[in-house]
């Protein structure tokens, strides 16, 4: 687990209430966890905490209040949340987003996986009461590319050893945007295409993929298939595929004790020296820096 927190945030982290390191949490989990600048606190929006989680049916969250707005995509299984009075249930592949400054609980309906940014900051006021309205809380189809592109984004962004706060802001504010400006409805055959090619990369990221195979599992071509995943992701199905690759080696790198040669085969990659390149490429160290950073970090997070 990566930590980019100080004791003050991990202090304000701790509800008495029942906080996010609760009993039901499996252990292949991560959170990551962030100190804001004081640039950051006055002119962004932004993430502290940003989180994978694997659940069971007993994991259980009841807070009187935490300091954030919470948005939440569920995976797979379901969540149930209990809010201003009223009883719900999140399922996989729908988003939430919720004020937590208000009594909250949630919970796994059995076992669950979902993916968390807790953030507060900048507009985030103003685009929560545009979003939730009357309800408080606001839920939809999560199908949009540009919400999945993004939340991709953060998570390759809070893993990386030189944390971007800026950029992390840009792709809560493309979040946001994408999330007020459609009705979840309608989604256009093009964009189920680009979406069925992301979750396709994601389940086999660690094989030797050619972008004609992905093409081929969405029925296009291979030269129209990457045009329109172009347009609707601002990069190339070849850029995507080893961006997912880099942050998943990220995580490996993080916290396991696996080998660079077995990341890297586990990653995709065809050679230790190409695995090598493309990180020092994305990244700007290479796999033995980051993972020396990284472990240094905890060792100061120890102290």
């Amino acid at each position: 687990m990566r930590n980019y927190d100080d004791r003050a945030i991990s202090a304000e982290f701790q509800d008495k209430n029942g906080g996010m390191d609760n009993g039901g949490v499996l252990p292949s989990s991560q959170m990551f966890l962030h100190l804001p600048s004081e640039f950051a606190r006055s002119a962004l929006i932004y993430a502290a905490y940003v989180g994978h989680y694997f659940c069971d049916h007993t994991y259980t969250v009841h807070r009187n209040q935490f300091d954030y707005y919470m948005l939440a995509v569920v995976d797979s299984g379901g969540m149930f949340f209990q809010y201003n009075g009223e009883r719900f249930e999140v399922h996989a592949g729908e988003v939430i987003l919720l004020d937590c400054r208000r009594p909250h609980t949630y919970g796994a309906l059995d076992s669950v996986s979902f993916r968390y940014i807790y953030f507060r900051g900048g507009s985030s006021d103003a685009y929560y009461r545009l979003l939730a309205g009357e309800n408080g809380y606001f839920t939809r189809p999560a199908r949009s590319v540009e919400v999945q592109s993004a939340i991709q984004s953060i998570f390759a962004l809070v893993t990386d050893t030189t944390y971007d706060e800026h950029r992390v802001s840009v792709q809560l504010y493309r979040i946001l945007a994408e999330l007020s400006g459609s009705d979840g409805r309608g989604e256009s055959v093009q964009n189920a295409a680009v979406l069925h090619a992301i979750a396709y990369m994601e389940h086999h990221f660690s094989e030797k993929l050619t972008i004609e195979q992905i093409a081929d599992q969405v029925n296009l071509s291979e030269y129209y298939f990457s045009r329109l995943f172009r347009r609707c992701t601002s990069m190339s199905p070849h850029a995507y595929l080893v961006n997912l690759r880099i942050t998943m080696a990220r995580q490996l790198l993080t916290v396991s004790q696996k080998s660079v040669e077995r990341i890297a085969e586990e990653c995709g990659f065809h050679s230790t020296t190409n695995f090598i390149r493309s990180f020092r490429e994305h990244v700007g160290c290479t796999p033995k820096q980051f993972r020396r950073a990284a472990m240094e970090e905890h060792r100061e997070d120890d102290r």
